[in-house]
């Protein structure tokens, strides 16, 4: 154990580990809400872009960097542009279209 000199008791070890673990992810969480707000936001929608099945990427992704769970540079989204024919129903190309998709994406 050790010596906690904010309240003049002992503690474990792994419990002063820990205090110290969320005070620095608080610490860290309310600086990116700060200072990166839209940076957060544009990460968010990427990796939610990057994938549509899952209805609940933008949030999580959001409340992992607003909370300081996760730094800004644990996410990234290459996306690459290509042209998509269209199609009718037999075949024949009746038009183009530009999309965006992901070719690399990292998550925390």
């Amino acid at each position: 154990s050790i010596l906690n000199f904010d309240t003049g008791e002992h503690v474990d070890v792994e419990t002063a580990r820990s205090e110290v673990f969320l005070d620095h992810t608080h610490r860290k969480g309310a600086y990116n809400k700060k200072n990166n707000p839209a940076l957060i936001r544009q990460t968010a929608l990427d990796q939610a872009k990057a994938d549509p099945n899952d209805p609940f990427t933008f949030a999580r992704v959001k409340t992992h960097l607003e909370n300081g769970l996760c730094n800004l540079d644990d996410y990234g989204v290459t996306f690459k542009r290509v042209s998509v024919d269209l199609l009718d129903f037999s075949d024949q190309v009746i038009g183009r279209k530009m999309a965006d998709v992901p070719m690399k994406v990292r998550r925390a």
